[in-house]
């Protein structure tokens, strides 16, 4: 009788007693618990004067803001998070709150939420503020690099008569990203080739690279990048992710699962990827609140 009552576009209520109804209750209690953080608005918070994020911006004002970049990591940490919450649950108003299954979405989600909060520590959880210069810089690099290639391509076919000066706006951010480096005595971070057109002199700062860097300092869970990487084969539509039979952590899919592993697909399985995501909620909103105030020496 009780199935009777959920929607047809839900696998079951939260106040079952079964399995996959508990886990989706711990995924939605952990979210209800990240509210204050996923109801906030990082454009509305003031940079103090003097404070490490000001001193970012001001280093790099010529070429980019790291404060915007960081916030907009953050903008994106919340508005995924949230987006789980309405894809993931029915909530109705009579306090009943039901619970969808969904194979692949939610995996995309939780991987924009690790990517996001784990780039905002990345920048922001040096103590040595060379290092955190250094890693502005990367960002403000791949910022420039993306947004570069994307409107030079586009402007070129599309809108002509407006390429030309667009080409020249970014041939001057990427003057004044490498002109940053030297100032800090770093490498230059463009290089111009025998075509004309720019490349990286350094290797890209990628999304591996960044999680690899924070397990090295001890700053996250050694098997984050493990869950990563696992979000990412879900979000691709890779088969050894995502196909029904296999189970996670166990790459045979001919083994029945253990007590430590986890059919494909269930809630408990996506429970637990939540969990290493939403860890990195407060720490990356912590880090960013330090770094925007400007602490008194005692």
């Amino acid at each position: 009788m009780q199935d009777a009552q959920v929607p047809p576009d839900c696998a079951g209520r939260l106040d079952g007693a079964d399995a996959e109804s508990l886990a989706a209750r711990a995924i939605l209690a952990r979210l209800q618990d990240l509210s204050p953080l996923l109801g906030r608005d990082p454009d509305g918070d003031h940079i103090e004067p003097k404070s490490p994020l000001f001193l970012l911006d001001e280093r790099f004002a010529p070429s980019h803001s790291v404060g915007r970049i960081v916030r907009q990591s953050l903008a994106a940490v919340t508005d995924n998070a949230n987006a789980l919450r309405r894809l993931m649950f029915v909530e109705d108003p009579g306090g009943l709150v039901y619970y969808r299954q969904n194979t692949h979405a939610p995996y995309s989600l939780v991987r924009t939420i690790i990517e996001c909060a784990t780039t905002v520590l990345w920048a922001l959880l040096p103590e040595d503020g060379r290092e955190r210069s250094r890693r502005s810089l990367v960002l403000i690099a791949r910022e420039v690099f993306n947004a570069s290639s994307f409107w030079d391509a586009y402007l070129e076919e599309f809108r002509p008569g407006e390429h030309a000066r667009t080409v020249e706006y970014f041939d001057g951010l990427r003057r004044a990203v490498n002109d940053a480096a030297l100032s800090m005595q770093l490498p230059p971070v463009f290089s111009r080739k025998a075509s004309g057109n720019w490349g990286y002199a350094t290797k890209n700062r990628t999304q591996t690279a960044i999680l690899k860097d924070l397990r090295s300092d001890g700053d996250v869970p050694a098997e984050l990048i493990f869950v990563w990487q696992f979000c990412s084969g879900y979000s691709h539509g890779l088969e050894w992710a995502a196909s029904i039979g296999n189970s996670y952590p166990d790459p045979d899919p001919g083994r029945e699962p253990g007590p430590e592993q986890l059919p494909a697909g269930s809630m408990e399985q996506l429970r637990r990827i939540c969990d290493a995501a939403f860890d990195l909620v407060p720490r990356a909103w912590g880090a960013y609140d330090l770094s925007r105030r400007a602490w008194p020496l005692l």
